[in-house]
């Protein structure tokens, strides 16, 4: 295992990669783009069909799992489709994986696919009511999709008087833009329980049930319009939910008195899982929201994350996160001594304080570990002088790759000599045990964090050059200079090599792949070899990718250390619809303008189509002469036209060799 945030707090270098083009200044390059993949996952061994909607995903080539859990053959597809047979290994660790599309075009974004232990249902419709609910047998995962205007989906289970089931949706963890809510009903249609946006978006529930009988689960949505992507999967089982874990880090080498802290904490059966060999541990009690639990951590331990897990007969948990840190232990009392790990509870009503001494010029970071590993705590830290006045505050710090971080960090040169105080409270809530956090403190220790700033740069074929610039974001003094390394290049590309200077923060590597394949792909590794004095680690440049979704904190993310480099060709064209939505009503017609953007010296007609299109309405014969820059596109509905709308139509144009270009897709309403 590689620790994703072994010895932080130190410098970070910030990758930032763009791939430059030469084609005309206008013409728009477009990488296939993954919006949704149904089932969104399946368990260790399954073979299961999936769909994937998106744009651009014509002439695919090949389907990349970055961390080898499984396999694909590509079924077929359209532009806005593809049909995927995907094969799970057995040994698939549980959890979320990621997949990517390669195709002329260049590499997709990444779409996430979740292993799961419970026996996996694929809704069937219809099931928009009671009557006609879907029977399922728990526990179950039900891969659904909430993806025309007016879906609801009722499942109807048994269950058994005193019974507790936990009750879990996932859709913006597994990057998907629905926000659902999740009801439910007795066998008269009489509402027991209901929730949304208990993780951001998800709805999650526990319930006990009263009596032995019929029950209804009942998913609807909480937007005016659904979409063709919006899917989801649903948890009903007794597996339990965890949260976060007391301490949150721990040093190497000892044993650990800890507390877990989440939902259906009974099994005492349960075993410790950890995701990284070395560990063991017992569970000495289960008390429903929490267990107390005995961690030994082994003595050659990095530092850095881990997570741990329960595994019992009802399947195993939710993970939750820990860290190793060799930091020296705060040894109790109101002062410390440089460096330190604090470990405690953050309360709001209740800040934390603690004094130290700093020599005139000394500098000092302190460090908030926490909301980036699963506790709910929303620190802020504040740095006080003698008499108690304020010197340094922060709240949110700037950590590299954390999306809506909450996580505090100073870095403070102290200007006199004397005593001071760190003092750390919570801003999220004013009571709770569960609010774990741990504290660094100390002088700066310079390391290496490469951010990618992309996972799928392009390099087009025939000898054209991409430019990778490397922007380097230096912390805590350091100003040396940094040797950058790239591996695992497709075949027919090769790259310069690339160092930045001391005192310099920006490089480029140049691409090459004069006789190289379009559709061909590497997956490359970007590491440093930092020039410091000592033994300093090699580190592997990653990003944290937003996984396709409607935005928000509800997006799930990724934690990419391979990007996938893929061999492009250059387009000659590119369109853009000059609208997003077009309206039509029945017997009536419409008309807009799709912009063409031409590379330099390319004159051809180009012939315009369009994919999904409704029954009964069509499009007029459309070709744009070689010198139009812009082609006017009607659209005509019959009297039979079917009211409501189509949200993914593909605008494409073609020309007579054979390229085909597709413009951003436009919905269509019909009244």
């Amino acid at each position: 295992m590689v620790p994703e945030n072994a010895r932080l707090g130190k410098y970070a270098l910030a990758l930032f990669l763009s791939v430059a083009t030469s084609a005309g200044a206008d013409v728009r390059h477009r990488l296939p783009a993954l919006s949704s993949v149904f089932p969104q996952g399946s368990r260790p061994g399954a073979t299961v069909k999936a769909e994937i909607l998106g744009e651009y995903l014509d002439r695919p080539q090949a389907v990349v799992f970055p961390d080898g859990f499984a396999s694909a053959k590509i079924l077929g597809g359209t532009y806005t489709r593809l049909a995927l047979e995907i094969a799970v290994n057995a040994d698939a660790a549980l959890g979320p994986h990621y997949f990517r599309v390669v195709t002329p075009r260049g590499a997709s974004n990444l779409l996430l696919f979740r292993v799961g232990d419970q026996p996996h249902v694929d809704e069937r419709e219809p099931n928009s009511s009671a009557e006609n609910a879907q029977e399922i047998t728990l526990p179950a995962t039900v891969n659904g999709r909430l993806n025309v205007d007016g879906d609801f989906d009722f499942f109807k289970f048994h269950a058994k008087k005193g019974e507790s089931w936990i009750f879990d949706v996932r859709s913006a963890r597994n990057g998907n833009g629905l926000d659902p809510a999740l009801i439910l009903l007795d066998a008269r249609g009489r509402k027991l329980a209901h929730s949304e946006d208990v993780f951001i978006w998800d709805p999650f529930l526990i319930h006990t049930f009263p009596a032995d009988g019929e029950y209804f689960a009942v998913l609807q949505p909480t937007h005016n319009r659904n979409d063709a992507t919006f899917a989801y999967q649903f948890d009903i089982r007794k597996a339990p939910q965890l949260e976060t874990v007391s301490p949150i880090a721990m040093r190497p080498g000892e044993t650990v008195d800890a507390t877990l802290y989440g939902v259906g904490l009974s099994d005492s059966s349960s075993r410790l899982w950890f995701s990284a060999a070395g560990f063991s541990g017992e569970v000495r009690e289960m008390r429903g929201s929490t267990a107390a639990v005995r961690i030994q951590v082994p003595a050659n331990a990095p530092d850095g994350r881990y997570e741990l897990a329960l595994a019992g007969a009802d399947g195993r948990s939710s993970t939750a996160a820990f860290l190793v840190d060799s930091t020296p232990r705060h040894k109790g009392g109101n002062r410390l001594e440089m460096p330190v790990s604090i470990t405690g509870i953050a309360r709001y009503r209740e800040p934390e304080r603690y004094a130290f001494d700093a020599k005139e010029g000394e500098a000092l970071v302190f460090e908030v570990r926490a909301q980036r590993f699963g506790s709910p705590v929303d620190s802020l830290v504040r740095i006080l002088d003698g008499v108690g006045k304020e010197i340094a505050r922060n709240d949110d710090g700037d950590f590299p790759g954390a999306q809506f971080n909450k996580d505090s960090r100073i870095s403070y040169k102290f200007k006199q000599a004397g005593t001071y105080q760190v003092e750390i409270r919570n801003l999220f809530k004013t009571t709770g045990e569960n609010f774990p956090y741990q504290l660094l403190a100390g002088p700066p220790r310079p390391d290496v964090d490469l951010m990618l700033a992309t996972d799928n740069p392009y390099v087009y074929q025939g000898g054209d050059r991409a430019k990778l610039k490397v922007t380097c974001t230096r912390r805590d003094g350091f100003d040396g200079p940094v040797t950058i390394q790239l591996s695992g290049l497709p075949e027919g590309v090769t790259a310069d090599s690339l160092t930045i200077p001391e005192g310099e923060n920006e490089g480029e590597f140049t691409l090459f792949a004069k006789g190289a394949i379009p559709g061909s792909f590497g997956q490359i590794r970007v590491s440093s070899v930092p020039a410091l004095s000592g033994a300093a680690p090699v580190r592997t440049a990653w990003r944290s990718q937003r996984i396709s979704s409607g935005g928000g904190e509800g997006a799930a993310s990724a934690r990419v250390e391979r990007a996938t480099v893929a061999v492009a060709e250059k387009p000659h064209f590119s369109l853009e619809a000059l609208v997003t939505a077009v309206n039509l009503v029945r017997g009536g017609a419409a008309e807009f303008v799709v912009a063409i953007r031409r590379a330099d010296g390319f004159r051809e007609s180009i012939r315009f189509s369009i994919e999904n299109l409704p029954p009964d309405v069509t499009l007029n014969e459309a070709v744009a002469g070689p010198d139009a820059a812009e082609v006017k596109l009607r659209l005509t509905a019959g009297a039979g036209a079917r009211i409501g709308r189509a949200g993914r139509l593909a605008i494409l144009g073609a020309v007579t060799g054979g390229e085909t270009q597709e413009a951003p897709r436009v919905s269509l309403s019909i009244d």
